[in-house]
């Protein structure tokens, strides 16, 4: 199964769309374990984890979003839906999308 997600920040709508194949449960424990801060700047790995440092030190943990799946597609479909919801959504303007992040 592949899945399309949205996320917004639960204080003001901000939104980035992702992608996966793998378990959704198993995609978000990734973008979790980016929640810390150390030496590695594991932080910097993730949109999310970057822009909840910047913007939220004091609350610096997923909870400040919103998860849920748009639509399950293929795996050869993934990136086409998820830049036809970028688009759509100009997340990739004034959402997380436009954040580009080390790996």
């Amino acid at each position: 199964i592949a899945l399309l997600y949205p996320t917004t920040e639960q204080r003001i709508l901000i939104g980035i769309f992702g992608q996966t194949v793998s378990p959704f449960h198993i995609r978000m424990n990734g973008h979790r374990n980016k929640f810390k801060i150390d030496n590695e700047l594991s932080f910097e790995k993730s949109a999310l984890s970057m822009h909840c440092f910047l913007a939220h030190k004091s609350d610096f943990t997923m909870g400040v979003f919103k998860l849920g799946v748009v639509r399950k597609v293929r795996p050869t479909a993934l990136d086409r839906e998820e830049s036809i919801l970028i688009s759509k959504f100009r997340t990739n303007i004034f959402g997380l999308n436009r954040i580009v992040v080390t790996r």
